[in-house]
């Protein structure tokens, strides 16, 4: 008899010990399943809030129609004509009148933009043949905050294109740093890398901001390079026009990797520069930016 109990007490044992390893491994799986489940979702609801984001930029560009001021031929009759009733007709005159360059004519509302979508759009940043058509965002607490949100305030890609609360706002600086993702879609300031072609580089010069004091600022894109992950702003001294003209000539003299450059330009270094800054793609390189460096064309 007590042989017999003792079987039946290792047999529970073994039938304990076995229901305890098939407990675990259905835990186990019901852990793993749950997430997959939360990675799902969370992919699911970062792609969501990229195509929101997207629709909303495709939108906003939408409502900016770019067609031109005057074009040469026209310019005669329309200076005889009362002025065009756009908010940036001055300044797009002054532009046209010293250098003969057409402005695109957008019709951007900031006070919309601001009760609409954000209190931090301050400028509209448009280059003609690429997908860059977008508002400019600073925050005024949080330098990387537009780096990982969208314009609704959503957290991921594509982000927005934004400038770091170093710069102001009336684009006075010697140095205006504006950034912006390079998406693999083509969105936000992937066209950029366009500038690594000399053929695009020689028949794509100039960069429109919009800003919300109705005037548009005209620059000439002077260079397009790779270089390192240093902070524009901190790394170089702008403090006078020597400083500037030192910079710029490093600029010109330098030998960077991928560079398209125009090496005939000439400066004094009053020059007010303005950099577009996006990431490299390439594998292993993400600690390496692309810059296009273009100057303000004055119309003083």
């Amino acid at each position: 008899m007590a042989v017999r109990n003792t079987e039946i007490k290792g047999h529970r044992k073994k039938k304990k010990k076995k229901f305890s390893s098939d407990t675990v491994y259905i835990i186990m799986i019901i852990v793993f399943l749950l997430v997959a489940l939360v990675c799902a979702v969370m992919l699911m609801l970062r792609e969501y809030n990229r195509w929101k984001a997207d629709r909303l930029y495709d939108k906003l560009a939408e409502n900016t129609t770019a067609e031109y001021t005057q074009t040469a031929q026209d310019v005669d009759e329309t200076e005889t004509q009362s002025q065009p009733e756009w908010q940036f007709a001055d300044s797009a005159r002054k532009i046209y009148e010293r250098y003969g360059i057409d402005i695109p004519k957008k019709k951007i509302d900031f006070d919309e933009l601001h009760t609409t979508v954000s209190e931090d759009i301050y400028a509209w940043i448009y280059i003609p043949n690429t997908n860059i058509d977008y508002p400019v965002l600073q925050s005024a607490s949080d330098n990387s905050y537009y780096l990982e949100h969208n314009l609704d305030g959503s957290e991921g890609y594509p982000g927005c294109i934004y400038t770091e609360n170093y710069n102001s706002k009336d684009f006075t600086d010697r140095q205006t740093v504006i950034y912006g993702h390079n998406m693999r879609d083509g969105r936000m300031f992937s066209d950029l890398h366009s500038y690594e072609s000399q053929e695009f580089f020689d028949a794509n010069r100039y960069v429109y901001i919009y800003t919300q004091d109705n005037e548009v600022l005209l620059y000439k894109i002077f260079a397009a390079y790779q270089t390192g992950n240093s902070h524009q702003l901190f790394s170089f001294s702008y403090s006078g026009d020597e400083d500037v003209l030192r910079y710029l000539n490093n600029v010109m003299t330098a030998a960077y990797e991928n560079q398209t450059i125009d090496r005939s330009m000439e400066f004094d270094g009053s020059e007010n520069i303005l950099t577009l800054s996006t990431c490299v793609m390439a594998e292993r390189q993400f600690h390496l930016r692309y810059l296009v460096q273009a100057i303000e064309l004055t119309t003083d």
